[in-house]
């Protein structure tokens, strides 16, 4: 995708889900991640699975909104997939050949790239935004950038 369509597309997202939280404040964290959810997954081109792993206890991350035509992993081990990764680091991962990633959970054979966005409230990880796409290299530093600036409405 080249990087204008994809500006445009996060765009429009952080317009609609600014638009969504004014005019219904207070929501609860669940109403908010599935609406991010949501506007990311029916907005943003080339997507296969998008959805949050909440920090249950010290251990693991366990499936929260999400949507795709796949059943997601329920529950992830800290330091473990990208995702338990992206917990245990506290930073963006992203993989551009999930193949060749060896800390990759599989969970179909549709996925070619992942990225995984850390959500931090002082200074701890509560949760992970996991989004796969079907496409290699699918995700670079825009869709980092945007991402991070998403998941700071749920702080």
């Amino acid at each position: 995708m080249n990087q204008p369509n994809k500006v445009q597309e996060y765009e429009k997202v952080v317009d609609l889900l600014e638009h969504f939280l004014k005019k219904y404040q207070n929501l609860g964290r669940n109403a908010i991640e599935t609406s991010i959810v949501s506007l990311l997954k029916n907005n943003i081109s080339g997507l296969f699975f998008v959805g949050f792993y909440e920090v249950i206890d010290e251990n693991y991350l366990e499936v929260g909104p999400y949507q795709s035509t796949i059943l997601a992993t329920p529950r992830i081990e800290k330091g473990k997939g990208q995702c338990g990764q992206c917990w245990a680091e506290g930073k963006v991962q992203i993989q551009e050949d999930v193949k060749v990633c060896q800390n990759y959970i599989a969970c179909d054979n549709e996925t070619q790239s992942e990225i995984v966005i850390p959500v931090i409230k002082n200074g701890v990880v509560q949760s992970v935004l996991d989004i796969d796409s079907e496409h290699l290299s699918r995700f670079d530093e825009v869709d980092s950038k945007y991402l991070q600036r998403i998941v700071e409405y749920l702080i």
